[in-house]
């Protein structure tokens, strides 16, 4: 589905604890905000920027650079604190717990902690529920102790659509739309050439589905590419629904076998299982380095396969080990495979974007140039890209080859990438678009005109880099976090409902029996109010610890 300078002060003298004479304390290095370029992006950093100055006396400088060279700053661990966020890819809190382990590939900030990884393995290797939960809260109270991230808001989603837009189908979890069901009645001119004119905000950063990890690029992924399943617009996964027709789960629950159906990719090429097994292996393989790979380990051997080093273990042993993971394509129409444990989630996983198929055809073909351009990709949804100038629009079309083409009502989606809040308004109100997202300067704009609110499954918050000379202090991460007025934040900055984070995964996401994870497992750990007398002890604890001073 889914994935944001402190200035050189005068030295202090202090006495040095283990010498007899006085030292002058360092000044605080400058202290870099990563952030969005967009201008919401930039508002939101904004608003965070001033909080920090005002109550703790720290003025950081913004650094706002395009999407997808912040995904590129944060996977090299090239900054101190960027604004972040999450988005469930499921419907179960391992979806946020599991991005903080040791290791992790989305663990940008390197934070680490022993227990908090053996609560989130003992949560994995269980199948008794309860023990589940327990182990994930307690695990999210290891964190937020710690604050490797500070949690700010639960964000909602606000859209207005035209009268005459019909069927698009947003969810909470995974990608955030659907198009597949979409048309259009009533539109001024006619329906016969049905279309639709949006705003995609963003350049796509990476179209390779084992590779791509963010919300913009998983909006046309799903579009253009089918999986095994396929959720209805009622988020529910029946059979037939995808490429799968049907499938049978062994009685342990550990071996699922899916029979596919008869479908072409783009270039007029048959589907197989050959497809599936080849995609798997390509996202467990450790040389793809794909940051969703640990998705798989539910599956057999391939987090053991995923972790080797391909500069120690070479080509031939990772390519053996390959063969040990538990898919495996029996024939061009029957796939197989074999579980660690039973996955109550397993279903969802398989229609998630890292589990969408590419055709080993395509790769040796293109190589690292596969989905860097329109016409070095090929497709298997409901749609293909026809058009792609780059950081300016995508034109989607209907894919004539796609097995349920019957059902796709629209033929051609016009994607534009504009990044400021006015432009998709104004456009908007001309009639050049048909359906924008609601910012909260313009709610009370919409908010009697049909503007829709549904809730998002998604948690942003400060992601502090522990490597850091300064935030591998613990200290100093929970000044910044106390110093922050989370209900201010989501009052007077955001405007548009959001929730203040009084906890990391958020109230949408659900246990075993439908309650709120957040609610009754969690609870509020964090204020909705800043606390800035607790931020400026454990600045100064901080500051102390570090060897520098504050003016």
């Amino acid at each position: 589905m889914r994935r944001l300078t402190i200035f050189a002060l005068a030295a202090i003298l202090i006495m040095a604890t283990c010498t007899s004479f006085v030292a002058a304390a360092k000044p605080l290095p400058k202290i870099q905000f990563l952030s969005g370029d967009t201008q919401i992006a930039k508002l939101y950093a904004q608003g965070i920027q001033e909080m920090i100055r005002k109550n703790l006396g720290i003025e950081m400088e913004i650094v706002a650079v395009d999407f997808k060279t912040r995904l590129s700053k944060m996977r090299n661990g090239d900054f101190q604190i960027v604004f972040a966020g999450w988005g469930a890819d499921y419907d179960d809190p391992m979806t946020f717990a599991d991005l903080w382990i040791t290791g992790s590939a989305f663990n940008d900030g390197k934070w680490s902690n022993s227990t908090y990884d053996s609560l989130i393995k003992a949560a994995k290797n269980s199948n008794d529920q309860n023990l589940r939960m327990r182990a994930m809260a307690r695990a999210e109270k290891i964190l937020l102790d710690e604050m490797p991230i500070a949690p700010i808001y639960w964000p909602p989603r606000n859209y207005i659509e035209k009268p005459y837009v019909k069927g698009i189908v947003r969810r909470p979890t995974g990608a955030d739309i659907e198009w597949k069901w979409a048309y259009t009645e009533g539109r001024p001119g006619g329906d016969s050439k049905q279309y639709l004119n949006l705003n995609l905000g963003e350049e796509p950063p990476d179209l390779d589905p084992q590779t791509s990890t963010d919300q913009i690029s998983f909006e046309i992924l799903g579009a253009v590419l089918d999986g095994l399943v396929r959720k209805n617009p009622e988020f529910k996964i029946e059979k037939g629904s995808g490429l799968a027709t049907d499938w049978t789960v062994s009685k342990d629950g550990i071996t699922y076998t899916f029979k596919l159906r008869d479908a072409k990719w783009s270039d007029g090429k048959p589907i197989t299982a050959y497809d599936f097994e080849y995609a798997w292996k390509r996202a467990i393989d450790p040389r793809t380095a794909s940051q969703y790979a640990y998705q798989f380990y539910v599956i057999k051997n391939a987090e053991s396969v995923n972790m080797m080093d391909p500069s120690k273990d070479g080509d031939k042993a990772i390519d053996k080990a390959l063969d040990t993971v538990g898919v495996k394509a029996l024939d061009a129409k029957t796939l197989k495979v074999t579980l660690e444990r039973p996955t109550p989630y397993f279903l969802d996983l398989c229609g998630f974007i890292t589990f969408l198929p590419v055709p080993k055809h395509a790769i040796d073909k293109w190589g690292d140039k596969y989905a860097a351009d329109a016409d070095k990709m090929v497709f298997s949804g409901p749609f293909y890209i026809a058009e792609w100038k780059h950081e300016s629009k995508m034109v989607l079309k209907k894919n004539p080859n796609y097995w349920d083409a019957k059902n796709v009502k629209l033929e051609q989606i016009n994607l534009d990438m504009f990044k400021d809040i006015n432009t998709p308004i104004n456009m908007f109100e001309a009639g050049e678009l048909d359906a924008i997202g609601v910012p909260g300067s313009h709610i009370p704009m919409y908010k009697d005109k049909g503007m829709k609110t549904i809730p998002d499954a998604a948690s942003w918050y400060l992601e502090f880099n522990c490597q850091d000379p300064i935030f591998k202090n613990a200290n100093m991460r929970k000044a910044f976090s106390y110093a922050i007025d989370r209900q201010l934040f989501v009052d007077n900055v955001l405007k548009n409902g959001a929730l203040p984070a009084t906890a990391y995964t958020p109230p949408i996401i659900h246990d075993h029996n439908g309650a709120s994870f957040q609610e009754k497992w969690v609870g509020d750990i964090l204020p909705k109010k800043a606390d800035i007398a607790k931020a400026k002890k454990f600045l100064e604890a901080g500051l102390k610890e570090l060897g520098y001073t504050l003016k």
